[in-house]
């Protein structure tokens, strides 16, 4: 593989190769313990497309990063944990965030070229020597893709459009500066814990905006994943519960 295909390893990806029909023939994807690679990630990746249908039970924030801020799910009350992946590996939770049903794979940039569809073969996940019953297969027996595998590759092409929204949405709030730090404190079985370097939308920012830019964000259907980012904050308490 080029290197050039991706350039920075994002969170739980180790080493990414183009999906090849020939070369991945084999490969499958273990059945048991499905996220047990994100046990120790209390902050995973979030698309807004995720708001309506994950603002019920998954808390929203955002962090700093170099290129401007990115909207997270908060899963535990400290890092190292999720309390939403149980001891075999299985999601406790109504709704998995889609990062997770996308790994191991992703989409690889080429410059000058297509992106391209790719996987982590190192994934603690990935069978290389899959087995019916146990594993979903990759390819079936004649080189087709199987139901698991273009399921996945249809969850990668969406999740990148919707990065896209993502990125234009977390960027207006960037302009009108709505974003601002909080600290996320929970007490769990008498214990305090305490979450620094998140950010917030500050409500008493966005109730004084001037109604020329309260209708800038109405019109990119911004309000409604802002609202629904202020409701998910009501599920951080939870999170510390025993």
């Amino acid at each position: 593989m080029s290197a050039d295909v991706v350039t920075a390893l994002p969170l739980f990806y180790r080493s990414i190769e183009p999906l090849n029909r020939d070369v991945h023939r084999g490969y499958g994807l273990a059945m048991e313990a499905p996220y047990a690679f994100a046990r120790s990630s209390h902050l995973l990746p979030a698309v807004v497309d995720e708001f309506p249908v994950a603002c019920a039970e998954l808390p929203i924030v955002f962090i700093q990063e170099a290129d401007g801020s990115a909207p997270v799910f908060l899963t535990g009350v400290k890092p190292g944990e999720n309390v939403f992946v149980a001891g075999d590996g299985t999601w406790t939770g109504r709704y998995v965030p889609a990062y997770l049903r996308r790994f191991p794979f992703i989409l690889g940039e080429v410059p000058g070229g297509e992106p391209l569809i790719c996987l982590d073969s190192e994934a603690g996940i990935v069978r290389k020597h899959a087995e019916p019953g146990r594993d979903h297969l990759l390819f079936t027996v004649d080189g087709g893709e199987s139901p698991e595998l273009t399921g996945r590759i249809r969850l990668v092409a969406d999740y990148a459009q919707a990065a896209t929204r993502t990125q234009a949405f977390t960027a207006l709030l960037r302009d009108h500066k709505l974003l601002q730090p909080i600290t996320v404190q929970t007490n769990r079985n008498g214990a305090g814990n305490a979450i620094h370097g998140l950010l917030a939308v500050d409500e008493n920012a966005l109730n004084a905006l001037s109604d020329e830019a309260f209708l800038t964000l109405r019109a990119a259907n911004a309000l409604s994943a802002i609202y629904m980012h202020l409701v998910s904050l009501r599920s951080i308490e939870r999170l510390g519960m025993p």
